[in-house]
């Protein structure tokens, strides 16, 4: 399920742009950001593991207390509250409706478009009982579907030697483009590689909503329609360190391990490989790509090599990449903020478990609103998917360091993690702020000069 949530915009958008433009030399940065990113992975699954909580809860029980990690981690929410891959998943249905590639002229078409979608992307998280369900056979569909497509492409339509550009560049370590290159792009590109942002911080959702640990202690958030006997706790629960429990606690450790060393991390490389591969075959050497033809110029490559079927398989395939994951992007920040709500305010403990879905859709009323209103003063696609990525690397970059403190502070001695993950959860602050504070100097002047400086 995380796998098919975290393969979205960023991997048919983001790798086939760099990898058009600059080849597989620039993967190696994909490479170094899932691993950062399982170090984060694990340690907020660890942190539920514990306590049945997720991270957002434990980041809120750290000093200087909740007022400020409030304010603080709004402000880096900014970065994930624009609806950009409905934006970008209008592209390729405008496409098969209009038989073209948009234009500018098309503008308000494709707009339309992105409201429909990001209204329609609301649906599935009102049915099903436990959210966490619909998600997943939504992510599950969506991932057999878009690989089996891709699959097919990469072994039938791909040479051999694009393969291994593309393959071999996840560990061409440190190489980068020759002369002048858009370092915010690939301050992006790093950024949607994985899950990125505060999404990762999901994973400790999770392993609530799967059940793993004390997660089956606390219960889980229930749709709208059909979850009336689902419930969530206002508290976390915690188990008593005994032989016994130890013993388990270990064997939780090998399944979240397993889960993402033999599954996450593998699924999100395969899922910037496959459209990499299709891109730098197809249109490899592009330049000027605009906002509204970067979902949808693989397509028309492929389309001319094999036939029009493949316009519109193409197409579809972006859209299963991008709508779906609008899906999980609503349910991930109302879930974030409907956690910490739920918990660590004393006027929701007056109401009973069952009722912590009123909190979860009340915060969806107001993303609505605000999703359609950042849809009609959106720049183009493009750009706000770039601008979306930068802002995600600092809120991961800083959440990472929140995290070593929290699962240090607030965890057993015995079962905190070892110097390795720490060394990951560092490597994480480093690599995320670092490449996005290069990609923000290299804009300055831009920036400057947009504000009248």
């Amino acid at each position: 399920m995380m796998v098919g949530a975290n393969i979205g915009g960023g991997e048919w958008l983001f790798g086939p742009l760099v990898t058009a433009q600059y080849g597989g030399q620039v993967l190696w940065l994909a490479t170094i950001a899932i691993m950062v990113q399982v170090a984060y992975n694990l340690s907020v699954m660890r942190y539920t593991l514990y306590t049945g909580e997720t991270i957002f809860v434990g980041f809120f029980r750290t000093w200087p207390g909740p007022t400020f990690w409030t304010l603080f981690y709004l402000m880096f929410e900014f970065g994930s509250v624009w609806p950009y891959l409905s934006s970008n998943a209008a592209v390729p249905l405008a496409s098969v409706l209009m038989g073209r590639l948009p234009t500018a002229a098309d503008g308000e078409f494709v707009r339309t478009i992105s409201y429909c979608i990001f209204l329609c992307a609301f649906v599935p998280l009102i049915f099903g009982g436990k959210i966490y369900n619909a998600l997943e056979r939504i992510m599950v569909s969506k991932l057999v579907v878009i690989l089996t497509f891709l699959g097919f492409v990469a072994i039938f339509f791909v040479s051999w030697e694009t393969r291994w550009e593309i393959l071999s560049g996840f560990f061409r370590f440190g190489s980068l483009p020759e002369g002048n290159f858009n370092w915010a792009t690939l301050a992006a590109f790093s950024a949607v590689a994985g899950a990125g942002g505060l999404t990762n911080s999901a994973f400790s959702n999770y392993v609530r909503d799967k059940g793993w640990g004390m997660g089956a202690q606390t219960g889980a958030i229930p749709s709208a329609i059909g979850g009336r006997t689902i419930s969530l706790s206002h508290m976390g629960k915690v188990f008593d360190l005994t032989p016994d429990s130890e013993a388990r606690w270990k064997r939780w450790l090998r399944v979240i391990h397993r889960d993402q060393f033999l599954l996450w991390a593998p699924g999100c490389i395969l899922g910037m490989a496959l459209p990499a591969m299709v891109s730098y075959e197809f249109i490899k050497g592009v330049t000027n790509v605009e906002g509204n033809a970067v979902a949808a110029m693989s397509a028309q490559a492929i389309a001319a090599r094999h036939g029009q079927v493949f316009w519109f398989l193409t197409l579809l395939c972006g859209f299963l990449i991008m709508a779906p994951t609008q899906v999980s992007q609503l349910d991930n920040i109302a879930r974030r903020w409907t956690d910490v709500l739920w918990i660590g305010s004393s006027r929701m403990h007056k109401l009973d478990d069952h009722k912590v879905k009123y909190v979860y859709y009340t915060i969806l009323a107001f993303y609505c609103v605000w999703g359609l209103v950042a849809l009609r003063i959106t720049p183009n696609p493009l750009v706000l998917a770039i601008a979306t990525g930068v802002m995600w690397n600092f809120a991961l970059g800083f959440s990472a360091l929140h995290a070593l403190v929290t699962i240090h502070v607030l965890l057993p001695q015995p079962l905190r993690a070892g110097i390795p993950q720490y060394l990951g959860l560092l490597a994480c602050a480093i690599f995320y702020i670092g490449i996005s504070c290069i990609g923000f100097a290299q804009q300055w002047p831009k920036i400057r000069a947009f504000l009248g400086m």
